[in-house]
């Protein structure tokens, strides 16, 4: 997975740059950003922010890269962050229409091996239908774990199925993975035999 560095702090973005629609016959010479200010050079306030950079991982791509403060970004991640607010962080940010150089804000979407973990479905052999919920069969009790950045989070062991999806669902709220694709489980549909459910 590659390791992608801090985007700078969501002010200081929305200080320098400003998103703009980009119409198909423009995707070579708009990156979908231009500066507030003036910068270095001829750069003036509405120039296209950003350069086509060949893609390192890929050879004959190209991606939009923009220089904030002595380091270059994708612009992809930059869009994605000002128009959500949410940093990508870990997660890769993919073009839904897998035109690299297409960065509308409708194009962009969380994606790659992270967000996919985060949102698989449950497994053919877990009996609890809750993804991070498992029946421990020593205890004879639900165990509730989960695994962010290569953390591990053990949430304990209950009698009660729904109990511990909601401890699992607290921890996910707690983490803001609900912001970035982990979905919550739907306490609704879980049956539980235990003696508060009967």
């Amino acid at each position: 997975m590659t390791k992608h560095i801090a985007l700078p702090p969501l002010e200081r973005l929305n200080e320098l740059l400003e998103i703009v629609p980009i119409a198909p016959s423009q995707f070579e010479i708009q990156s979908g950003l231009v500066w507030k200010v003036r910068r270095q050079g001829t750069k003036g306030i509405g120039s296209v922010a950003g350069s086509k950079q060949p893609c390192p991982r890929k050879p004959g791509r190209f991606d939009w890269r923009v220089k904030v403060d002595q380091r270059h970004y994708l612009v992809s991640r930059v869009i994605y962050f000002m128009a959500n607010g949410v940093d990508p962080g870990e997660f890769e940010v993919d073009h839904e229409d897998w035109n690299p150089m297409n960065n509308n804000v409708g194009n962009l979407r969380l994606g790659g091996r992270s967000l996919q973990i985060h949102s698989r479905g449950t497994r053919k052999d877990n009996k609890s239908g809750a993804v991070g919920v498992t029946w421990h069969k020593k205890t004879k009790k639900w165990q509730a774990e989960l695994s962010h950045e290569r953390e591990h989070f053990y949430l304990g062991l209950y009698t009660c199925l729904i109990e511990a999806a909601r401890v699992l669902n607290n921890k996910i709220l707690e983490l803001e993975l609900d912001k970035i694709g982990k979905p919550l489980i739907d306490l609704e549909v879980l049956n539980c035999d235990c003696e508060k459910c009967l």
